[in-house]
């Protein structure tokens, strides 16, 4: 599986302001020297040692992963402003002349999830056709609603490509060729479901908006089978610990809780998500450190877990 991250931001979409672009600025030049901007190699050198918060940016789209499994087979999770993005590089494949499949896999619909739809480019060529998958048993009438005419100039049936809905039996496998996905119930205002694709002996898990408080913990081996053994688990790590605890029902969990059931399930791989929109990409780096420290000091450690945290562009071999 390629596993491609298009949006990782939760809530709202933050696109970098006037203030933010300066700041980068002012930090990369503080730090420069003479010698680091002689000549355009010294200056790429120079980029490239800079902190990744000061020299890129995490990214500001809302949920959209991509991934692709061996048979490349298609798999689109959520449809946040992040599918904007991958609609480009789609049109630059058959689905740019009408001949594309793919899949579609929504855990919810909650605006962030959902609002890239209408500027899905492949879902206005003909011939294209998507299979949109969900537990939800209304979720045609969902998406359906997000462009009656008040809302958006276009509704869902004048997008001239094929759109079939399947709804999912909750928690239960189901199978495309070589591929098992498996849907889990996440604890979020309105509900929401979490995504184990399973292929060749490997395994993602995607699980954002979900809230692991006292009562999910409580009960937390029931989501042994959900995340046992996982090569990469996407963890929505939106608060602090301390958020976490004053924003009880917000829907959404700290990367401390994330850790802690990762060790718990052997988990090979993590990778923070759902980014906060409020938070800055140093401070997004700071959230990442803390996480590893938290992972060194915990006593409950077995293994290496590996700790990320998730950022636009990125691919994901497994």
């Amino acid at each position: 599986m390629k596993i491609r991250f298009w949006g990782v931001r939760g809530s709202i979409p933050t696109p970098p302001t006037d203030a933010v672009m300066r700041d980068k600025l002012r930090k990369a030049l503080l730090q420069a020297s003479p010698a680091d901007i002689s000549s355009e190699e010294s200056i790429d050198r120079f980029i490239d040692s800079l902190p990744y918060s000061i020299r890129g940016t995490y990214g500001g789209n809302t949920t959209c992963l991509e991934v692709r499994t061996a048979d490349d087979d298609i798999f689109i999770i959520d449809c946040g402003t992040g599918i904007r993005h991958l609609s480009a590089e789609l049109m630059k494949e058959e689905f740019g002349r009408g001949q594309g499949i793919a899949n579609i896999l929504l855990t919810h619909t909650h605006w962030d999830h959902i609002q890239g739809i209408p500027f899905f480019v492949p879902f206005f060529v003909k011939g294209n056709r998507f299979h949109i998958y969900s537990p939800f048993s209304d979720i045609k009438e969902r998406v359906e609603y997000q462009q009656v005419f008040t809302h958006f100039p276009v509704n869902l049936d004048s997008m001239l490509a094929t759109k079939e809905f399947f709804i999912l039996e909750k928690e239960a496998p189901f199978h495309l060729n070589n591929v098992t996905i498996i849907n889990k119930r996440m604890r979020h205002p309105g509900g929401a479901f979490g995504y184990r694709i399973q292929e060749d002996g490997k395994s993602f898990v995607f699980t954002s908006d979900c809230e692991f408080n006292i009562d999910e913990i409580d009960q937390i081996d029931s989501y042994r089978d959900f995340f046992w053994n996982a090569d990469v688990v996407v963890f929505d790590t939106q608060y602090t610990f301390e958020e976490a605890i004053d924003k009880i029902d917000w829907g959404h969990s700290s990367a401390s809780i994330a850790i802690d059931i990762a060790l718990r399930f052997n988990v090979k791989k993590l990778l923070l998500f759902h980014h906060e929109p409020s938070y800055s990409d140093e401070k997004l780096e700071t959230v990442l450190s803390n996480a590893r420290t938290y992972m060194s000091m915990s006593a409950r450690r077995k293994g290496v877990l590996d700790i990320d945290i998730a950022r636009e562009g990125v691919i994901i071999e497994l």
